[in-house]
């Protein structure tokens, strides 16, 4: 019964309903005899499968970097992933939120330095000055943050930090899809040793039917994917 609650459920709500609207578009077309049904199946697979957890699991495998052991020293890099702003009400965005846990994690571990990069998306609030508020909430000292709040791309955020700490060793904290290009970028903007530090994955694999059936979360993921890999195409 669970099996055909979760089926239902993932086609009567976004992109489900999408995908069985341009099905039977699909069939409809093909009854009357219009060749234009070939466009609508290929519309509803095509929609299908970018929205499935399993695509974009095997998918994100694509953004795989090489893990190193955390040194003692070193300066910790925290990269902005947004904040929200609603109704003038400021908090840390998921993704922000996810990579200063984990900064926060080696802190209490290592005791090193931690540098928050985000500048000003819009409406003039600088990320990083919202990131620097939540580790001295969780208990950082406020001389153990460095606050890089002007940049607004990775790329500026790996030239800026590297105008700022000359550190042989970069830790550098963001999520699962974002690092291969944060990485990239900071291997080529820095003279440091960069030991990646993932957080935030992208994709929950329940190993079950559930991995088969569109999903919202599915087309987010799909999209933060092509974002990437855009971004990696054109350098930064």
């Amino acid at each position: 019964m669970i099996y055909i609650y979760k089926t239902v459920g993932s086609m009567v709500q976004f992109p489900g309903i999408l995908i069985l609207l341009f099905f039977i578009i699909s069939i409809y077309f093909l009854i009357k005899k219009r060749h234009i049904w070939r466009f609508f199946i290929i519309l509803s697979i095509t929609l299908y499968v970018i929205s499935t957890p399993i695509f974009n699991f095997f998918i994100s495998k694509l953004f795989i970097v090489d893990t190193k052991p955390i040194p003692k020293d070193g300066t910790i890099v925290v990269l902005g992933g947004g904040i929200v702003n609603y109704a003038n009400n400021i908090e840390i965005g998921t993704h922000t939120l996810k990579r200063l846990l984990k900064g926060w994690e080696i802190y209490k571990e290592k005791r090193l330095k931690i540098v928050v990069a985000g500048g000003v998306i819009g409406d003039g609030i600088r990320e990083a000055d919202v990131m620097k508020d939540f580790l001295i909430k969780l208990g950082v000292s406020k001389d153990d943050i460095i606050t890089e709040n002007t940049s607004r791309t990775t790329k500026e955020n790996a030239k800026n930090v590297s105008k700022i700490t000359k550190d042989p060793n970069i830790i550098l904290v963001t999520s699962f899809l974002h690092m291969k290009r944060a990485k990239m970028l900071f291997e080529k903007y820095t003279q440091s040793n960069i030991i990646p530090v993932v957080c935030d994955y992208p994709i929950d694999l329940r190993k079950n039917f559930l991995d088969f059936l569109p999903s919202p979360r599915g087309i987010y993921t799909f999209s933060l994917i092509t974002h990437e890999f855009l971004g990696i195409l054109k350098g930064g």
